[in-house]
């Protein structure tokens, strides 16, 4: 069955979607690589209820699990380089001026690397789970996620044993959450991702190195949360005109007060 077929799109977009696999497939040397790639988003693209090897390989055709299983675990390509690539695309299709940075976490139920008793957002409790730092973007077409890291407890980076067993690449070191943000939304900025706010809850937006960094470059930081952002912007058009700043040089938007330029 074709992507537009069970999309119920009645406009044809697989040539959109081929477009986007070829651009992603420079990163796979291999072509069984590229392949498994291509059947791995069509399955995520599908109404199958759940993601797993067997049932996307399923949808793909395949009858056996090891490609998908394959492209995930054991073969070998560059993350990080996918992870541009995907940015790039997504703020072709999304940039505006008046685009949100959103920086957040979640906790991910898992026996994997990272997994240590923390507190988990997601669960609202501590637990055993890995942690991910996600980096967000939104603006009036649309919002997807533009960048990820895996947050690495202190106990495992210091523990070599563990690292090895794990795998972990010798250059990952232990850094703090809010550390992890600030990289990620500096890197989106050199980028050049238009952004008109950058949006975060108070623990990330309570750090002071990621508050002066987004104030060195003149970029306005707002505590709060997506929807109360967004109810503010449809409100006020605040994603479009910026927000109302009083004689003391600190912008507000009806959210409380804003780390502004």
């Amino acid at each position: 069955m074709s992507v537009s077929e069970w999309s119920g799109s009645g406009i044809s977009w697989e040539g959109e979607l081929s477009a986007l696999k070829a651009r992603l497939g420079v990163v796979f040397r291999r072509s069984e690589a590229r392949e498994g790639c291509g059947a791995f988003i069509d399955g995520l693209l599908s109404g199958i209820e759940r993601k797993t090897g067997w049932l996307l390989s399923e949808q793909a055709g395949f009858g056996r699990p090891w490609r998908i299983q394959a492209l995930l675990g054991r073969s070998q390509w560059d993350a990080d380089r996918l992870r541009n690539i995907v940015c790039d695309y997504a703020i072709e299709a999304l940039g505006d001026r008046s685009g949100v940075l959103v920086v957040d976490e979640t906790g991910l139920k898992t026996h994997s690397v990272g997994v240590a008793r923390q507190y988990s957002g997601t669960a609202g409790r501590i637990e055993n789970c890995q942690i991910g730092v996600f980096v967000a973007y939104a603006s009036r077409f649309g919002q997807t996620l533009i960048d990820r890291r895996l947050y690495l407890p202190e106990a495992w980076a210091k523990d070599p044993a563990r690292r090895k067993a794990a795998g972990i690449p010798q250059e990952a070191e232990f850094l703090t959450k809010p550390a992890m943000a600030r990289a990620m939304l500096a890197q989106a900025l050199d980028r050049g991702v238009p952004c008109a706010w950058v949006l975060a809850d108070a623990v990330y937006g309570g750090d002071y190195q990621t508050r002066r960094m987004l104030e060195e470059r003149r970029q306005i930081m707002c505590r709060g949360t997506l929807q109360q952002y967004l109810t503010v912007a449809d409100r006020s058009g605040a994603a479009a005109d910026g927000p109302e700043r009083d004689g003391r040089g600190t912008a507000r938007c009806g959210l409380g007060r804003l780390s502004g330029r």
